[in-house]
């Protein structure tokens, strides 16, 4: 309560949260309505050109309208001056060469005029006199004219004879005695001056970026300005396809346009093109404009408003954040007072609980160190009697030796806590270290967990403490245990590691993780998330010492809501584990005649257990399950203990069947045999009962039974003559 009242008196993150909102605001404001400007300009910008390009295109179909009516008149004239000349008189009339050079000479659009006979014979034109009959019946204007009268057509592209640049002409057909359904005497043609066009249109287009065209109704390009390729002025022009781009905009909108492709098919640049058709001739005048064009007048446009945006926007953001680091500033100093005055009464307390765990420690461990003095003077004395008793003695003898040696891993946990144990470094193989765990795991862990194992198939020897080995792995799996309340899945994992010469421990569980600032005090002594009574916070700090004193490193990785993976490495060596010690003699039985019921679900175990009783000399019973059980007990209750596995199908689980047999033959007396921990048990329900854990030898579990049936009851009492302390549940 007092922290919570001085936080909040100390307390400005409102503030300084208002601030940082208007340094924001005063940032984010100008640049939304500067970039709400700067799209409406974009498409203010694409309009406008839009609009000056249908202009264009206007001004320049006007032009190529009047040069076109002006040679159709030109090639009406000829017509009248050669009209009732036969093709001889023609050819050798020097005035007409003259009034054919006069007309071209006064007309600047024109470059040349000829006259064509019937034949497709030049026998008259402006360029040179006598012709050189040239022979132009192949082109396209003169069959199409020859098949039938077309009036004015347009023909091209056809290369201009005094340039060789891409050019087109005008032709017609010679008047004739039988008019225009007469027969074919000849054409009239004039090719157009492609330098007039480009003289005209050079002052009609002034930026770089922009194009006029003549293209025909069939997508002959006659003529272009600029060239495409400069260097190259009399390459020919490409003819624009049918199927897309212009050409099919054109088909949709015949008479005019606008047409915006993201890439031409002339030069492959994204343009907006005006096209507008010229008066009935099978013609259109194109303007085209390059999209850059217009998007740099639109970066100018945007350059100069933001020239006036941006000195206002920097004034009111340097406003707002002088006040908000003033703010800051003092929030900070009021922030670091407050920590210091927290800081202090977390050191007072931490202070405290080391004392009061360093004193723990030297209590525990000068009474480990003492009781282990205790032990190895106990373990040398049973050595020594070893040699003196019979044989029948032998068995109590291992019994106890097993209980000493339980006592002094006991002794070596105790000082590990104190941290007064000598690191006692032995070879051994690290998979077979963790399979010997594995029956030692299973019983940790609940019911609700699952445990998963995967060890690499190689040797991989490492010096270690095998006590501390196997306290590392286990505090990793009661802390895997521990955050997985509503039950998960824990893996445990060996394998070389990432390293040369080294092996890899991995322990990970599907628990709730850990954020950032616990996994980095994870390895700290005493820091602990759990519950007062519930963790000492050493667990990972003796998994962290283990992984330091063998050599190695520890580390974590967890991410809230992913689980928690802990790793250790270890450094491989040279040499080999011992040999392990050769495995006592089993203890000889004195009890023989017991009659057992074994009541068990899985076969196997089923015929391992009734073979090593059989062979202790008991008689021996058998049921699948529970409900078989109690069908059995109801005709034949002459047993003298019944040995039942823990869980089991058919609804009856072993702890129901020792409460039905208590509750209906208390007489008789019953032996649970389970993987599970007796807290496991207990969750599932379990009342009282004896547990023998699994996994356990026949000779142990005759022992066993033979310690129940002469204590004359299930209940555990002390530890038994095999060195196995019965476990009571609750």
């Amino acid at each position: 309560m007092p922290f919570r009242s001085f936080d909040s008196r100390t307390d400005r993150r409102g503030s300084l949260r208002l601030l940082r909102l208007l340094l924001a605001v005063s940032v984010a404001l100008p640049l939304v309505l500067f970039v709400g400007i700067g799209w409406r300009e974009r498409w203010e910008a694409q309009e406008e050109a839009e609009r000056n390009s249908r202009k264009n295109a206007l001004i320049l179909h006007e032009h190529v309208l009047k040069v076109f009516d002006t040679m159709a008149q030109v090639l009406d004239r000829v017509d009248e001056r050669i009209h009732g000349r036969s093709w001889r008189e023609i050819a050798e009339s020097e005035s007409l060469h003259q009034y054919l050079r006069t007309l071209k000479g006064e007309l600047d659009q024109i470059g040349a005029i000829g006259l064509t006979d019937p034949d497709g014979i030049v026998r008259n034109s402006s360029l040179v006199f006598p012709s050189h009959k040239t022979y132009v019946g192949n082109r396209a204007d003169f069959r199409e004219q020859r098949e039938q009268d077309s009036g004015l057509l347009i023909a091209g592209p056809v290369a201009d004879p005094a340039t060789g640049k891409p050019s087109f002409g005008i032709s017609r057909r010679r008047s004739g005695p039988g008019g225009p359904d007469g027969s074919f005497d000849g054409m009239i043609a004039a090719i157009v001056d492609p330098d007039y066009f480009a003289s005209f249109y050079r002052q009609v287009i002034g930026d770089e970026g922009e194009s006029i065209a003549l293209i025909r109704e069939d997508g002959a390009i006659l003529m272009r300005y600029p060239t495409l390729d400069p260097s190259r002025p009399t390459a020919a022009l490409p003819t624009l396809p049918a199927d897309h781009g212009l050409r099919a905009e054109i088909g949709r909108h015949p008479g005019e346009g606008i047409f915006r492709t993201g890439r031409s098919h002339v030069q492959g640049l994204s343009r907006v093109f005006a096209y507008k058709r010229v008066g009935d001739f099978p013609v259109y005048v194109v303007y085209g404009l390059d999209q850059a064009q217009i998007a740099r007048s639109w970066w100018r446009n945007m350059a100069l408003d933001a020239a006036f945006v941006a000195p206002a926007t920097l004034a009111l953001a340097l406003i707002a954040w002088l006040a908000y680091s003033r703010a800051a500033s003092e929030s900070a100093a009021v922030r670091r007072w407050a920590d210091e005055v927290r800081n202090r009464e977390r050191l007072e307390e931490a202070l405290r609980q080391s004392q009061k765990m360093e004193a723990l420690g030297q209590l525990t461990g000068g009474v480990a160190h003492d009781f282990n003095n205790l032990l190895t003077a106990a373990l040398a004395n049973l050595h020594l009697m070893a040699r003196h008793l019979p044989a029948e003695g032998q068995r109590f003898l291992a019994g106890t030796r097993t209980a000493l040696d339980r006592a002094e891993k006991l002794t070596r946990q105790l000082l590990s806590f104190s941290r007064q144990d000598a690191v006692n470094l032995t070879v051994v193989d690290l998979g077979d270290s963790l399979r010997r765990m594995a029956d030692l795991l299973e019983r940790s862990v609940r019911a609700d967990i699952a445990l998963s194992w995967d060890i690499a198939a190689v040797p991989m020897p490492v010096a270690v403490d095998p006590v501390q080995l196997e306290m590392a792995v286990l505090n990793l799996v009661l802390n895997a245990r521990d955050a997985m309340p509503g039950g998960g899945r824990i893996r445990i994992a060996a394998s070389p590691g990432p390293e040369p010469r080294t092996a890899r421990i991995a322990v990970s569980d599907t628990g709730a993780g850990m954020p950032p600032e616990v996994m980095a005090r994870a390895f700290d002594p005493f820091f602990t998330t759990k519950g007062v009574g519930k963790g000492t916070g050493l667990g990972l700090s003796m998994v962290y010492g283990f992984a330091r004193q063998s050599g190695g490193i520890a580390a974590i990785d967890s991410r809230p809501g992913d689980g928690t993976c802990v790793r250790i490495d270890l450094p491989l060596t040279d040499l080999r584990p011992p040999e392990p010690p050769p495995a006592p003699a089993a203890a000889a039985a004195d009890l023989r005649q017991l009659r057992i019921l074994v009541v068990e679900d899985n076969p196997l175990v089923l015929m391992a257990t009734v073979e090593g009783l059989t062979q202790e000399g008991f008689t021996v019973e058998t049921a699948e399950d529970g409900v078989s059980a109690l069908t059995l007990l109801e005709t034949d209750r002459n047993f003298d203990l019944v040995v039942s596995d823990v869980v089991m199908p058919g609804g009856v689980s072993g702890i129901d069947l020792a409460r039905q047999i208590r509750e209906r033959w208390p007489q008789l007396r019953v032996l649970l045999a389970s993987g599970y921990s007796p807290e496991s048990l207990a969750t599932m329900g379990a009342d009282t009962a004896s547990v023998l854990a699994k996994p356990f030898s026949p000779d142990q579990l005759a022992a066993r039974i033979r310690s129940l049936v002469q204590a004359g009851s299930a209940r555990p009492e002390g530890i038994t003559p095999d060195g196995i302390t019965p476990q009571g549940i609750t």
